[in-house]
């Protein structure tokens, strides 16, 4: 079984692409990353994310994996790595590569040994030559806590120096339940400002997971000028209504379907440039729709939703992905129950905007095989995100989980050329 598609682009070489996974074929770790030279046709399995043995416990990689690449063409690969007791110890590891084959130890880049794991973490690379502060390295996620108790926060680690040491800052006050933080995204743009978008809600007490019983959600979104150094308060730019537990519809086993407010910039030269985008779904009452909001003045204020899908479109609609062209386009690739009568077998589909996410044009049908969420092996779990690239101005790479073996979950990488 593997899952979870994050994808990435070498800046120096276009041909060159790297995907990180939740891959129960590297056990006993669970995260693994595969890298094609040839712009996605082939793929190798590079890397399964060493074991860290520390004086009280061996920690294990498990989950959530992220890519990135700096401007000099190193390859990075991210994952939260847990406790071998089950206390939830743990911390996000990060290892490089000059050559995308060969990698080094890992390097504790959020979390304290000895603390709670952070969780829901992403990683992002400053990859843009005009930036002050181009090849910095970012990482975020919600926590950690030497105790919880009921606590959450959005937290941001930064190096400057290629990965070998990392400063840690809070993004926003602690929250405490039944106030939750979840689900972290983070992004660079080109001037070097980094840009932080996460889930918050308010849950019901006596409900278990907070956020998990909240019937609005908030998406927040902060910012920093400075390197990561210090943040702006937090700003709500979007409210989504939610399903029972985060459950996808339709689904034998409650197959959770977590809402990442996914945050890409457009960092071209081109009449957009500096435009934020955030893609995420919303529940409109009897299905999910994927929808993108716009900022076009740095994150001051944001735009309506612009949905995805056309209106006729009444499926679930979920797990979307967003990235922008070097010249200025935003991709949308999702997954989409709309050929299925029966609202539950998925197919992944795309979207693109040239107008600045005005707008999103022709919905293109990325495969044909239809996957069913439950079709998961033994792990009762479909994933919990996809991801999207480009190659050069015109080839936009999705990468998904499919499920059309009729055996387990597989990672899928399909593209469209747009001309």
């Amino acid at each position: 079984m593997v899952t979870d598609t994050p994808i990435v682009t070498n800046p120096l070489d276009q041909g060159e692409l790297l995907l990180g996974s939740v891959d129960f074929n590297c056990y006993p770790s669970g995260v693994g990353f595969h890298l094609s030279r040839d712009g996605g046709s082939t793929w190798t399995r590079v890397l399964c994310m060493p074991f860290i043995d520390t004086k009280n416990y061996t920690y294990v990689p498990l989950g959530e994996p992220s890519v990135g690449y700096d401007r000099k063409g190193t390859a990075y690969a991210a994952g939260v790595y847990y406790d071998d007791d089950a206390y939830g110890t743990g911390f996000v590891g990060v290892q490089k590569s000059s050559n995308g084959t060969d990698w080094g130890k890992p390097v504790v880049a959020l979390g304290r040994v000895g603390y709670v794991a952070p969780f829901d973490t992403s990683l992002a690379v400053d990859a843009s030559p005009h930036s002050p502060r181009v090849d910095s390295l970012y990482v975020s996620g919600v926590g950690p806590f030497r105790a919880v108790h009921g606590k959450s926060q959005v937290w941001a680690s930064r190096s400057v120096d290629g990965g070998a040491t990392w400063a840690q800052t809070a993004v926003d006050p602690v929250q405490l339940y039944p106030e939750e933080d979840r689900l972290n995204r983070i992004a660079v743009g080109k001037d070097g400002t980094v840009y932080v978008t996460w889930l918050h809600c308010r849950g019901k007490k006596g409900g278990g997971d907070g956020g998990a019983l909240c019937p609005t959600a908030h998406m927040m979104f902060s910012k920093s000028a400075d390197g990561g150094n210090t943040w702006s308060e937090a700003q709500r730019i979007a409210a989504v209504g939610m399903p029972h537990y985060w459950e996808l519809p339709h689904t034998k086993y409650d197959e959770r379907v977590l809402d990442y407010p996914v945050i890409a910039v457009d960092n071209s030269s081109g009449p957009h440039a500096g435009n934020l985008y955030v893609a995420m779904y919303t529940w409109t009452g009897t299905y999910l729709r994927v929808q993108v909001i716009r900022s076009t003045d740095g994150g001051t204020t944001w735009s309506q939703p612009v949905r995805l899908a056309p209106p006729t479109d009444t499926h679930d609609q979920f797990f979307p992905a967003i990235s922008v062209s070097p010249t200025g386009v935003a991709g949308v690739s999702w997954l989409d129950r709309r050929n299925d009568p029966a609202n539950i077998d998925y197919q992944a589909f795309a979207a693109f905007s040239d107008d600045g996410g005005q707008h999103f044009g022709t919905n293109w049908q990325l495969t044909q095989e239809f996957s069913n969420p439950d079709t998961n092996g033994d792990f009762n779990w479909m994933g919990d995100y996809t991801g999207n690239t480009w190659r050069g101005d015109n080839v936009f790479i999705a990468a998904w989980m499919d499920s059309s073996n009729g055996v387990d979950m597989q990672e899928v990488v399909g593209e469209v050329r747009l001309k």
